[in-house]
């Protein structure tokens, strides 16, 4: 789809991670002794770190479009660890013209690619992305994934002049 593949860093920061995104921190996974800030939590989300990728490369020509397909962590008192990996993946895409039928597209190509045959994209509030430009993405009733354009705010954040659209979805609650 004209994405190129990132692999970043499993442990983030509280900027980076919350602030930075518009997200308030809940169920934080902190390391006991982090050995430098830019390490001190396991990420929950992987837009966070692709959004840093942008503002690293904003030197870089245009339009970029990023993905990733890793880890991220989440609290499950349920498991002995407390603390379970799931696997997820996401993409970013920044460029004068990017919006969200852009990645809406995007996200509808790579679910029939992966063998599926209905979804539903249901319009939602988030603080990281645009109001009215934010949908949930739902497979069999379950909530898998969100997609969206960028909220002002968090391009500022990062320092990105470019629009930015965005996706995420929780691989391992794909049937």
């Amino acid at each position: 789809l004209g994405f190129t593949e990132v692999m970043n860093f499993t442990l983030t920061n509280e900027t980076t991670h919350y602030q930075e995104m518009r997200i308030k921190a809940n169920d934080m996974i902190k390391l006991a002794n982090p050995v430098s800030l830019e390490c001190t939590i396991l990420r929950q989300s992987l837009l966070p770190s692709l959004m840093k990728n942008l503002a690293d490369n904003k030197h870089e020509s245009f339009p970029q479009r990023l993905f990733e397909v890793s880890d991220v962590g989440r609290v499950n008192q349920c498991v002995e660890t407390r603390i379970e990996r799931k696997l997820h993946v996401a993409g970013v895409s920044s460029h004068p013209a990017a919006n969200f039928t852009e990645i809406k597209s995007t996200v509808e190509a790579l679910l029939h690619n992966m063998g599926l045959k209905a979804w539903e994209i249901k319009p939602v509030k988030h603080a990281s992305f645009l109001e009215g430009r934010a949908a949930v993405i739902i497979v069999k009733r379950r909530e898998i994934g969100v997609l969206g354009e960028i909220h002002p705010e968090v391009l500022n954040n990062f320092e990105l002049e470019n629009p930015t659209s965005a996706f995420e979805l929780d691989v391992e609650a794909l049937p």
